[in-house]
């Protein structure tokens, strides 16, 4: 006996069960608190949408659940007819909206798609697997020996297995009696019994029967001959395993012993340290190539590298050998790290048939002690080897970690320079509509240094061309990536709401600009303007007063200095140490000319001199 079974469940947020085999992990699952396995669980259901197109239904399972119900997931034999054919035609023939039904969830949600839920109901038991609704009996297809598969039927055969129920063995049930078949079946048609009352009790939409925790879950499905010893670290939690043991698998209960040792249960048997390495990507080779798994929306892609083997000799040979050895890893981390779906091996390129062919039986040798399902096609002209694996509660990585908020899960984030440039894109942008008067930029202290230092002739550049003031800060709860702006239009200084990827801990408030405190005359005003080439003297017969504000215009302009049109008002922080340019336009262009002074043109040139 030298596998042994470790169930750590010290700490209510997290509980854990590890197979060892000669000391190496084989088997690996956890469960937690925040994001426990709905597989296995019965709901009775509501019917919310029935989509043609999808050939499937969604119905709500729980207050905030729901499940998608594909048209193959059907039992017709127990759902009332609505068609002549129950086994052809549309899902809309077969449910409808508002219709109750008990269904149960046959695969975890996955990627944002919510749980696959179906009406063929399957209740696992130690040696046997019952499925009401179905007539027909089987073997499980793991167990490939012909004269065990033959002993098992014959078993199945004198069963007493009721009208309207179907029974698969399973591979624990190897071995067994028919006697112990027997109770493993009426201990399921109990349960199922029990399962109807409460269906018929219970509310829709809600859950009607929940799959047994992990720890009872593992001893049931794991808990084989080959097994020697299952140690669990907390006492309630052994007494309920050997009160399991004893109902089902009475021989086995003596094997579970309670650890009491101030030494972690996992530590002492060197566990923690194989556990870190589900969760990395690169997973050594003992003869020191290694393999890399990287997991994407489709699929999972798996590499072989040997740049780093210490074998010698034959470099085909080399090849070979580390192919050998990362076949039987491969199959192992897909177990432990619960890969399901499509799977695409990238073997080192191998020149000889015989090799190829070699490490494809490696394969699927390797991939036959792995419970779920798995189908594998030979290698490809390029080397690649696909996978098509069946997932069964889930990777293991989302039970651990969380995506992470700085690069959303890509691993890599935005360089300083990429993000400045980016933010000044969309400040461009922005600012080309003509309509901005005030711009206020939160960014990264990294990045808002950058812009300040590298990019102020830029910034200085946007203000005169597009005559409105920019204001970069810093703030230290943004992400590399994110940004926050606030924008004042012109004239009415109406605020567009924040453009931001994240908002602000608090409002800033909004501060005065020169642009805000100018006035600008109606653009009918212009009209008004006499031309510069009419004779003096139709000027002085004029009626219209004269106005002063031409004379402080060319006040303005006199190279002895003046004073700023806002003198009082607060000035903001803008992108640049400066004040902040005159606008590039005449003054004669924004303001109607006042008619000048009916005196000579020679007095009139020294007045406009001051």
């Amino acid at each position: 006996m030298s596998k042994a079974m470790l169930v750590n469940v010290t700490h209510v947020e997290e509980s854990r069960v590890a197979v060892l085999d000669d000391g190496t992990l084989s088997t690996y699952e956890i469960e937690t608190t925040n994001r426990t396995a709905l597989k296995g669980n019965i709901y009775n259901a509501v019917v919310e949408s029935v989509h043609a197109s999808l050939e499937a239904a969604f119905v709500k399972i729980g207050p905030n659940l729901k499940g998608f119900l594909p048209l193959d997931g059907i039992n017709f034999r127990l759902l009332p007819a609505r068609s002549e054919n129950r086994k052809t035609g549309k899902i809309g023939q077969h449910v409808h909206p508002g219709q109750k039904l008990m269904v149960q969830v046959v695969r975890e949600p996955f990627a944002g798609k919510p749980p696959t839920v179906s009406t063929y109901f399957s209740l696992p038991g130690r040696f046997l697997v019952l499925m009401p609704g179905v007539d027909n009996s089987g073997v499980s297809r793991k167990i490939e020996d012909a004269s065990q598969r033959d002993r098992l039927k014959e078993i199945l055969s004198d069963l007493k297995v009721p009208e309207g129920f179907g029974v698969i063995a399973r591979t624990a049930g190897l071995g067994h009696t028919k006697t112990e078949l027997q109770r493993d079946m009426r201990y399921l048609l109990r349960l199922w019994e029990s399962i109807q009352r409460s269906s018929r009790d219970s509310d829709f939409p809600g859950q009607v029967y929940r799959e047994a925790d992990l720890v009872i879950r593992t001893l049931r499905d794991h808990l084989t001959t080959d097994i020697g010893e299952v140690w669990i670290d907390q006492e309630e939690t052994y007494n309920r395993a050997v009160s399991f043991a004893r109902d089902v698998m009475p021989k086995r209960a003596k094997t579970i012993r309670l650890h009491t040792g101030d030494r972690p249960l996992f530590n002492k048997f060197n566990l923690e340290v194989q556990i870190e390495r589900i969760y990395k990507r690169r997973v050594p080779l003992p003869s020191g190539g290694e393999i890399v798994i990287d997991g994407t929306e489709a699929l999972t892609a798996v590499d072989v590298n040997s740049a780093r083997s210490k074998r010698q000799g034959d470099i085909e040979d080399t090849i070979l050998q580390t192919n050998m050895e990362a076949a039987a890893e491969i199959a192992r981390q897909l177990r432990l790290r619960d890969l399901g779906g499509l799977i695409v091996i990238d073997f080192i390129d191998m020149q000889p048939m015989r090799h190829r062919k070699s490490v494809e039986k490696a394969m699927k040798d390797a991939l036959k002690s792995d419970p779920a399902r798995s189908d594998v096609t030979t290698i490809s002209k390029l080397g690649l080897l696909e996978i098509a694996r069946q997932r069964v509660r889930g990777a293991k990585m989302a039970a651990s970690y969380d995506t992470c908020d700085k690069c959303d899960g890509h691993g890599l984030i935005k360089n300083i320079e990429s993000a400045a440039l980016a933010a000044l894109r969309k400040l461009q942008t922005r600012c080309s509509r003509g309509d901005v008067e005030q711009v206020k930029l939160w960014l990264p202290p990294e990045v808002a240094e950058y812009l300040l230092n590298q990019k102020r002739p830029d910034i200085v550049r946007m203000e005169e061309t597009h005559e409105m003031t920019i204001e970069i800060m810093a703030r230290a709860d943004l992400l590399r990536h994110d940004h926050d702006t606030e924008v004042v239009q012109r004239e009415t200084r109406r605020e567009t709401p924040r453009e931001s990827v994240k908002e602000p801990s608090r409002e800033t408030p909004q501060e005065p600009t020169r642009e805000t405190s100018r006035e600008k005359p109606a653009p009918p005003a212009r009209k008004s303007t006499p031309k510069a080439d009419k004779p003096v003297a139709e000027s002085e017969d004029s009626d219209e007063p004269a106005k002063p504000r031409r004379r402080r215009r060319r006040r303005r302009k006199r190279p002895t200095g003046s004073e700023p049109a806002n003198e009082g008002e607060p000035t903001p922080v803008v992108a640049s140490d400066e004040p902040t340019p005159p606008r590039n336009v005449r003054s004669d262009e924004l303001m109607p000319a006042a008619a000048p002074v009916a005196t000579s043109p020679k007095r009139r040139r020294g007045r406009g001199r001051g």
